[in-house]
């Protein structure tokens, strides 16, 4: 490879990404010419316009939509390795704010804490639960914790719990007062409690009828945003409830709730740590990854989701 080729590319990256020369420079802490001549060599060298600009923008050439597409991983894999060196041997600490389904809280908890504080006593973690879908940069996280669906393409994802099946529960006072349904066609003869993750309408229940997808619209008394409210509800006897089996199984294995539609069930994609390709938070998150993830990966057992046992202060 010609050295000479990398030269230019940080401005040309900055110019690409700001949409313009001015905000590149005051991005870069240069002055407007010197990008424009810096653009112009890097073009010679290539032999092809990278940019066309007009009196109020400038856009990318097919050309340089190319060449920024080799760019910026490249660029952020450079960076990422100068934070990792820069920070090897040194205290990982600072706050690390994260945002999760509430759903998920006591498993962090159960399984993280305290032996993560151990580890990185210089560590400050703020989890935040949240239901509905953050803007994680927006908002101030340095990271967040997401169905794969909801992990935006232009971040860093990473799987950190096993496939989730979600089940259809309620009590057996409900079903011997109500019934079971049979198929999934039948919840819309019966009360059901909808889940609502955003302004949007609530969400339907989704089932593999003979290894078709079929969207079931559910309806009934109550809709919620809590899938903790959502259990409560179920165990008071409201409706029906689809949530993740790793929730309901301690009152499944004391025979306080009952499954149904089994047969119609299967397995989605586990939740992922996903976070900005070009975060500033990386020592903190790796950390933060490395420890979590192979705690959290392990299969989901009854013991997740119940409140820890103290004597003398200690957990047991």
């Amino acid at each position: 490879m010609d050295r000479s080729h990398l030269d230019g590319l940080i401005v040309f990256l900055a110019v690409a990404e700001l949409r313009g020369f001015r905000g590149a420079a005051r991005h870069l802490g240069i002055t407007s010419s010197a990008v424009s001549q810096t653009i112009r060599a890097l073009e010679g060298r290539v032999g092809v316009p990278l940019l066309y600009r007009t009196t109020r923008s400038v856009g990318l050439t097919q050309a340089g939509e190319q060449l920024l597409s080799h760019t910026r991983p490249a660029i952020e894999m450079l960076n990422a390795g100068f934070a990792e060196a820069a920070n090897l041997g040194s205290v990982v600490s600072g706050k690390l704010r994260i945002t999760s389904p509430r759903g998920m809280l006591p498993l962090l908890a159960n399984r993280l804490f305290p032996d993560f504080f151990r580890a990185y006593p210089k560590v400050q973690l703020e989890l935040y639960g949240e239901e509905g879908v953050l803007d994680i940069v927006e908002h101030g996280f340095d990271a967040g914790i997401r169905r794969p669906a909801h992990v935006p393409v232009d971040m860093v994802g990473i799987r950190i719990t096993p496939p989730v099946r979600l089940v259809v529960v309620g009590t057996p006072f409900f079903f011997r007062k109500i019934g079971r349904p049979a198929r999934p066609e039948d919840l819309g003869k019966l009360p059901c409690i909808q889940s609502r993750l955003s302004l949007t309408s609530p969400t339907a229940w989704p089932f593999m009828v003979e290894g078709q997808r079929l969207e079931v619209a559910v309806d009934g008394p109550l809709i919620l945003n809590d899938v903790e409210m959502i259990i409560h509800a179920t165990l008071r006897g409201v409706g029906l409830a689809r949530v993740p089996s790793a929730l309901v199984l301690d009152y499944l294995a004391r025979g306080e709730m009952e499954t149904v539609l089994d047969e119609f069930g299967f397995d989605e994609d586990g939740l992922m740590l996903f976070y900005p390709s070009r975060s500033q938070s990386l020592p903190k998150l790796k950390a933060f990854a490395d420890f979590a993830i192979p705690r959290l990966r392990q299969d989901f057992s009854v013991k997740d989701y119940l409140p820890t046992s103290f004597r003398d202060g200690f957990p047991q």
